[in-house]
Formats: C-alpha cells, structure tokens, sequence
C-alpha cells in the first residue's frame, strides 16, 4: 500500500503553517525544521551541483566504496532496474558520487538534479532520505510530500549510512530512489541490509590489511629490543605492541604524538600503517658542580687533586685555593 501523498501534502502545509500535525512522522517534522533553520527554501530549491565531473571521478576513486560497486550492484541495481528505480552512493557530505538504474527514472532524475555531483545533505536540499540518514545515522525512507522542497513531492527515496568498521565514521549512504507509484514496502529493508553488508566486507577487507601489516612488519617491532613501540593501522588502531600501550588507538593526524599517559612517541610511516616507538629516557650523566662550596682551603686542594689536569675548573679551583691560603 502506498503512503496517500494528498494526506501527506496537507501534513505538510499544516506544519509550514504553524499547525500542529499529531498525523506527521517525527523523524519527518525534525528534519523539516532542521531544514528550515538551514533557510532552505521548501518552493523554490533545487539540489546544488557542487562538483564538477572531474572532481566526481577523483572521488570515486579515493573513496572506499567504490570497491564495494559490484556487491552493490548485483543487490540493489538489478532490483531498482525492474521496480523503476535508481541506486544512489553518496560521500559523507552527502555528494552523489554514483547514480545507477533504470535508465527511464534517471533521465527524471537528471532533471531535478539528482545526479552525479549534487550535494544531498539537509541543509543543501532539505528532507531527503540520503540528507536525512547522514544526519540522524540510520535508515530512512521519505515519501512524496516528506521531501519539504515541493519539487521532489513525486519521489520516495530510501537511504542508509555506511561505517567505517576501523574508526565508526559514516563514509556515506546507499540509497534506492524512484517514483512514488513503484516504491515497495520493504525496500527500506533491503537498502539497510545492503548496506550492513557493505560494512562486513569493509570489515573482512581491514582483516587482511591488518595481518599484510602485522606479517611485513613484526620484526620492526622486534628490532626494538625492548623498547616500547607498537604496530598501527593507517587510523592509528594499535595491531600489535611490543610492551603495554596506555590506549588501544593512537592519533596519527599529524604532529607531535603524546600517549594518554603523557610519554612521548616517534611514529615512522609503513606500508598501510605506521610503526610507534617510545625512546627510552636518555640517562644524564653526573655534573659535579662547584657552586656552593665555599672558600675552605681543604676542600679546595682536595678538588684540585680530584679534576683532570684538562679540565678549566681545576685552574679555577687552583686560583681560589691561592686566594684562601692568603
């Protein structure tokens, strides 16, 4: 049964206008007001264009989903190809990096900016699954008149965020959109277990990262001969130690590094990963000082036996010997 997109458009109406809307999903009227704190304009707004095509292509391959394209593929685009859709990636920021699919649904799509460069965070756009999902960090479906800018009122979109399994930072969403008519009730659950997949295969690769790392580099740490150091991964997550570390990540992001136990620590890059040392404290020699000691004649002739005839103090010492002995 598809959601009543007149039910929904006085919904909306109703909250624009003040009114209060007991009928309105409240993950729906909390975006709308994010929206609107961010002056997105719910009449007149398109999705910005913010990256031009080349720029595209340079993030597709930097980013790390686009090793994941073809599990993706082979689950939601086939799909998509035959409910009307299109299968949507996008950056953290909400930048459409990948838009695959029906070919019929992407040249709707094209017209109303949902293609490759657009930028489809809330405060760019307003409501939209993949803008919404970045900021609340789980899935979403938004339906017809949900999308607070009228322009997308013919659209459902389903989207949900991807984890780096390393650092718990979001890469991104998948989403599934397509015209209203031809949403399926359980495509919301589709699109979030595509996109736990996508995490256990992100997870299965860091595995093997780890242990390419661990293999090249465990006599580094060897090599150590007991001083403290440690193998990390390129986010700083210690794979192993050659002593107690105070914490289980480091930071890497540049300059100094100071454990959480105040030490100090030298982190040389590696192949996908950095090796840690703690130098040991350098032992300082004994100085002997003679401030202090006064003009006693004993003590003075006793530290000029003492010092190397080398040594300027044992001149000093001799002059201030003569000067005690009168």
């Amino acid at each position: 049964m598809h959601p009543d997109p007149r039910r929904l458009a006085r919904l909306r109406e109703a909250t624009l206008s003040g009114t209060p809307t007991p009928g309105a999903r409240a993950v729906i009227v909390e975006s709308w007001r994010r929206s609107l704190a961010a002056l997105v304009d719910p009449d007149r707004h398109e999705a910005p264009v913010v990256l031009a095509p080349d720029e595209v292509v340079e993030r597709r391959g930097a980013h790390p989903l686009a090793a994941m394209l073809p599990m993706l593929r082979e689950t939601l685009v086939a799909i998509a190809d035959d409910a009307e859709h299109i299968m949507i990636i996008t950056d953290a920021e909400g930048h459409v990096l990948w838009c695959e699919g029906a070919a019929s649904v992407r040249g709707r799509a094209e017209r109303v900016r949902l293609t490759e460069g657009s930028r489809w965070s809330e405060d760019a756009i307003g409501t939209n699954a993949m803008g919404t999902a970045l900021a609340l960090g789980r899935p979403v479906t938004v339906h017809s008149a949900e999308h607070l800018v009228r322009t997308y009122h013919g659209w459902t979109c389903t989207a949900s965020p991807v984890r780096d399994p390393d650092t718990g930072r979001t890469l991104g969403v998948v989403d599934v959109s397509g015209p209203l008519t031809s949403v399926h009730p359980a495509m919301t659950a589709l699109v979030a277990t595509a996109a736990r997949l996508v995490e256990s295969q992100l997870q299965v690769q860091q595995a093997l990262r780890d242990e390419r790392v661990r293999s090249a580099h465990l006599g580094r740490l060897i090599d150590l001969r007991g001083e403290p150091g440690a193998l990390l991964s390129p986010s700083g997550r210690v794979l192993a130690a050659a002593s107690d570390l105070p914490a289980a990540r480091v930071d890497v992001s540049g300059g100094p590094v100071r454990l959480a136990d105040g030490r100090e620590a030298v982190v040389e890059p590696l192949d996908e990963g950095f090796l840690l040392r703690v130098p040991r404290p350098t032992r300082r020699r004994p100085v002997l000082s003679l401030a202090g000691i006064g003009e006693d004649a004993e003590v003075l002739e006793r530290l000029v036996r003492l010092l190397p005839r080398a040594d300027p103090r044992r001149a000093l010492t001799r002059a201030r010997l003569g000067r005690a002995l009168g």
